[in-house]
């Protein structure tokens, strides 16, 4: 596995000129009127001098576990080696932007997310996401799982080509958003599920799935295929707002499910990098690509706050966080940590006082948090039975020094 930690220069870029489309998916390429019939000559990279030079990172982790990269991601992808990546997650172009409206903080707008989310017409946007899929295939590992959001704008075209490319389809998720905005034309049932299609490389794949872990997060029962998951909330949204910005619930809970700790994710659409800190959390090795700069930049704030934040918690539990150290003993020093010594540890960081929604925000940083479903609770019962923390009024707790 390469080891992004120990080398400056990752080797996953290392390839002398960019891997073509299979001869599956080049088979599969439909022409588009108006355009070249030949649609695989375009994607033909001669090789050049330099161009295996690891592109630089936009943004690296102290310790090199988390980068991000600014490239289009079909060109990226197409340079990175086969079989180096354990699990994929892709939240790609919805194509939703038509010049339809929806219902933003209780105004109609117009969707217009951006040119990336623009159609290129059925076959156009087909064959871009037989393109992608084809190139994540190529480099994920024997055992390793793909998950793609979508609506019915594009969940259609990927199921589709996830079968036709050789892929394993696992699973579908209907993610229900609880509070989704109303249906302006009052003339559909209001959208309120999307769908997450989890599936393996091939058929022959013994993937990852921590089945014991999802069971214990749906109180012993077995979890079903059906999430009931917020939107993301003004907390996960304070370094600036992404439109399509998935929920850290939703991919925490699939991090967790089918990867191991210190294992490499890759997002090729990472946008505000959710995945990223779902990542950084759980102790696992990411890579994001994103082509634009204002997300980039969102991304990265979120991914460096969030390592200040497990650090500052490692380092509270007694850990090291040093740049390279073993996440999986820091990691372990972190659960021996009692919940008492958590929330002091908030109240500590927050000034010594702070009220309750402050101090939730601090402490759902920790990984302990992803081993108690019901740990807000258990912040409320230890700010009510804890000697050292008294309240002072107005919902307002205070840290009394040792």
């Amino acid at each position: 596995m390469p080891d992004l930690a120990a080398a400056p220069a990752p080797d996953l870029f290392d390839l002398p000129q960019a891997a073509d489309p299979s001869p599956r998916a080049v088979a599969l390429l439909a022409p588009v009127p108006g355009l070249a019939e030949d649609l695989a000559a375009d994607l033909v990279r001669e090789a050049r001098p330099g161009y295996a030079d690891p592109p630089p990172p936009f943004y690296a982790s102290p310790d090199g576990r988390l980068r991000l990269y600014q490239a289009d991601a079909l060109e990226l992808l197409r340079r990175m080696q086969g079989e180096s990546v354990d699990m994929v997650f892709a939240d790609p172009p919805y194509f939703l932007s038509n010049g339809g409206i929806t219902c933003v903080g209780g105004r109609r707008v117009r969707v217009d997310k951006g040119d990336w989310d623009k159609s290129q017409g059925i076959i156009g946007d087909h064959n871009f996401n037989l393109l992608w899929l084809d190139q994540c295939r190529r480099i994920l590992r024997p055992d390793g799982t793909l998950w793609v959001t979508g609506t019915s704008h594009n969940i259609h075209s990927v199921g589709y080509g996830l079968q036709v490319l050789g892929y394993k389809i696992l699973n579908d998720i209907a993610w229900y958003k609880v509070n989704p905005p109303p249906n302006l034309a009052c003339r559909y049932f209001t959208h309120a599920t999307e769908t997450i299609l989890w599936a393996a490389k091939s058929a022959k794949s013994r993937h990852t799935f921590h089945y014991p872990l999802m069971k214990e997060q749906n109180g012993g029962k077995q979890m079903q295929s059906l999430w009931s998951i917020m939107p993301p909330g003004k907390s996960e949204k304070r370094h600036g707002k992404h439109p399509t910005q998935k929920p850290e619930a939703l991919l925490l809970r699939i991090v967790a499910a089918s990867t191991s700790p210190d294992e490499l994710v890759l997002d090729p659409f990472c946008g505000s990098a959710t995945t990223g800190v779902a990542c950084a959390r759980l102790g696992r090795r990411f890579i994001g690509i994103e082509r634009e700069q204002e997300f980039l930049t969102l991304a990265m704030n979120r991914l460096a706050e969030e390592v200040q934040q497990v650090t500052l918690v490692f380092v509270f539990a007694g850990g090291t966080a040093k740049a390279g150290g073993n996440p999986g003993q820091e990691r372990g020093r972190v659960e021996a940590t009692t919940w008492n010594e958590i929330v002091s540890y908030a109240l500590k960081t927050l000034g010594g006082e702070a009220n309750l929604k402050e101090i939730n925000r601090v402490v759902e940083k920790n990984p302990r948090t992803q081993l108690n479903p019901t740990w807000p609770s258990t912040v409320r019962r230890v700010l009510r039975q804890s000697t050292a923390i008294s309240a002072v009024g107005r919902g307002r707790y205070r840290l009394w020094p040792n």
